[in-house]
């Protein structure tokens, strides 16, 4: 489809959304990013991807407009280019080892994915790609009297807008790769003077996000959620199965490319926990779901992240090769949210420094829907003149008023009210004082990673906070690290890393005489998934590391996610519950403190 020029100006109101996993909306004014949010913090469906209706509706209630105010919506996906996708999947089924079975699994997950609204097992496969055709009619339905124009991007260069807009670099080499686009799983590109060309493209099935995904199933974690439980089981191992993935599984293929044996693998019938008998005899049984890893499971996992990242310098050094003379990268999609692949190519001086958005997976695709659309008027792969997109608070921010009604809804008692400063002097000494503290300040955050607006933060320095917290709080596997935020003046201190990472998506190693000074976020490997915060980018959480680092002389937080098993609290609400569902001992939300007397005399009610 051709795209229709929208008469652009700055008082334009543009809508982007992302479904069928990940599912979210942002809205434009002109240039500006006013709101980004995805739908599982307001539906609390975890990996919502459902169509999203109220992501759309906050998005318009922050810009204080109505759905009749915006003139475009730009939609991550193509619809119409659905033959490619169609063919690969008959031929997969054509020359599957189990073909009948193949076939019920495979059109099990095409009736999912294109006519049903309803998935409980996958609550990421709600959304229906039949949906995408219906827009505008869904819209008047549910939100409104839309009158604007629809436009249909290409998934992947959705990715890629997105991820580039964040430093804008004239010249990069990008990286787009995950389950699957339209037709594409990975695109690899290089943006020269600002002007953009593919270099490569693999093909759907051949996908590095299924083979991943394909054993985070194997491995007995739930597949399109659990693979970064795989990724922190990896460092426990010994990757002796590497050899015979890359061998027979992933094969790495002269012309930079690779391919994924779908026969002995197939990514339908694991999302069923179905297996093919070679494989197994291959590589030894699946986990079954609630067995304690074994020594062969731990390995297992070691070597599928071996072979990814061997699989991704593999793509990355044929077209470095090409253009030796480019020294940053720019990575996108989904398998950029693994972050230990991230810290190899950082570790390996290929490119003097990479770079990723806050939300590089498919939520991510709503604004880089809009900003594609802006780039094909003038085909120029530069996003400097945007308001607003490297942030990743884009999330509604709460007034201490609408904090203040939240208690009175749920008929629980006023805390006390500090000033900024006077909070921050005491959330820093509770934190001293080694108590786990449930932080909610400013808008939230879009994107997966807790970072520093809705945060369960501790003393890094006390190594059992660790097991103390998924205890009493995460209740999650003890081989998962927890990750440290930094001020960003300091982070080169603490770790080897010698760029920023205001995302927490870049994995580096610990220095070793910091190793034994903050053990609560440093994984068995030694590394940790580097936060770092600079004072423009969230003032209160920056005052916050700063007065903790003048009590200790560690400016470090261990910080993980506000939520128990759910997705990241999104409102007062969501805060105060899980709050006085949780093991925490201080919660503190806009400028009120909840501390520990507070709690038991409203849970005593």
């Amino acid at each position: 489809m051709k795209l229709g020029k929208l008469n652009v100006d700055n008082n334009k109101y543009i809508l982007g959304l992302s479904t069928m996993g990940a599912s979210a909306a942002c809205i434009f004014k002109g240039k500006e990013l006013i709101a980004a949010i995805e739908e599982e913090r307001i539906t609390r469906i975890k990996n919502d991807g459902g169509f999203p209706f109220e992501s759309i509706k906050q998005c318009l209630e922050i810009a204080d407009i109505t759905i009749e105010e915006v003139s475009a919506v730009c939609v991550y996906w193509r619809p119409y280019q659905i033959f490619t996708r169609l063919t690969a999947v008959l031929k997969k089924i054509l020359l599957s080892v189990k073909f009948l079975t193949s076939i019920r699994f495979t059109f099990y997950r095409i009736y999912s994915l294109f006519l049903s609204n309803t998935n409980n097992v996958y609550p990421e496969d709600r959304g229906s790609w039949l949906d995408l055709f219906f827009i505008k009619k869904i819209l008047k339905k549910e939100i409104g009297n839309f009158q604007g124009n629809i436009f249909f991007l290409d998934h992947h260069l959705t990715h890629q807008t997105y991820a580039a807009a964040m430093q804008n670099w004239k010249n990069s080499l990008l990286l787009s790769y995950d389950g699957g686009g339209e037709s594409n799983s990975t695109v690899l590109s290089v943006n020269l003077n600002n002007k953009l060309v593919n270099l490569k493209t693999i093909k759907w099935p051949n996908s590095l996000g299924h083979f991943y995904s394909f054993f985070t199933g194997y491995l007995g974690f739930r597949m399109l959620e659990g693979e970064y439980k795989m990724m922190g089981l990896a460092p426990h191992g010994k990757p002796i199965f590497k050899d015979i993935i890359l061998d027979q599984i992933l094969i790495l293929k002269k012309d930079g490319s690779y391919y994924f044996n779908t026969k002995l693998c197939d990514y339908h019938g694991a999302l069923f926990g179905n297996f093919n008998k070679k494989l197994i005899k291959l590589i030894g049984p699946p986990r079954q779901k609630g067995d304690d890893p074994s020594e062969k499971h731990i390995n297992l996992a070691s070597s599928v992240q071996a072979a990814f990242e061997e699989a991704q310098m593999h793509m990355l050094n044929w077209a470095k090769l090409k253009y030796p003379q480019i020294d940053k990268l720019v990575l996108s999609g989904g398998c950029a949210l693994n972050v230990s692949a991230n810290g190899k190519i950082l570790n390996s001086h290929l490119f003097d420094k990479i770079s990723l958005p806050p939300a590089p997976h498919d939520a991510g695709c709503s604004i880089g829907a809009v900003l594609a659309y802006y780039y094909n008027f003038d085909n120029i792969f530069d996003f400097s003149s945007f308001k607003n997109v490297k942030s990743p608070y884009l999330g509604y921010n709460y007034s201490n008023d609408e904090i203040k009604q939240a208690f009175d809804q749920l008929e629980v008692s006023i805390p006390k009210k500090l000033n900024d400063v006077d909070l921050i002097n005491f959330t820093a000494q509770c934190l001293v004082d080694k108590n786990i503290v449930a932080w909610f300040n400013g808008r939230y955050e879009f994107g997966p990673r807790a970072l520093g607006s809705r945060s369960f933060l501790a003393d890094p320095r006390n190594d059992n906070i660790r097991d103390e917290i998924n205890d009493k709080i995460k209740k999650r596997e003890l081989f998962r690290p927890f990750a440290p935020s930094v001020i960003k003046e300091e982070c080169h201190n603490f770790f080897d890393i010698k760029q920023e990472s205001p995302y927490m998506n870049i994995v580096a190693n610990v220095h070793e005489d910091k190793k034994k000074i903050i053990p609560a976020i440093t994984h068995i490997d030694g590394t940790a998934r580097v936060h770092s915060v600079s004072f423009e980018s969230n003032p209160m959480y920056y005052n916050l590391l700063k007065k903790f680092g003048e009590e200790t002389g560690i400016p470090v937080l261990l910080n993980t996610s506000f939520n128990i098993q759910e997705p990241i609290v999104r409102s007062p609400t969501d805060a105060i519950q899980t709050f006085l569902n949780s093991g925490v001992d201080l919660l503190v939300i806009g400028n009120y403190i909840c501390d520990i007397k507070w709690k038991n005399e409203n849970l005593a009610k």
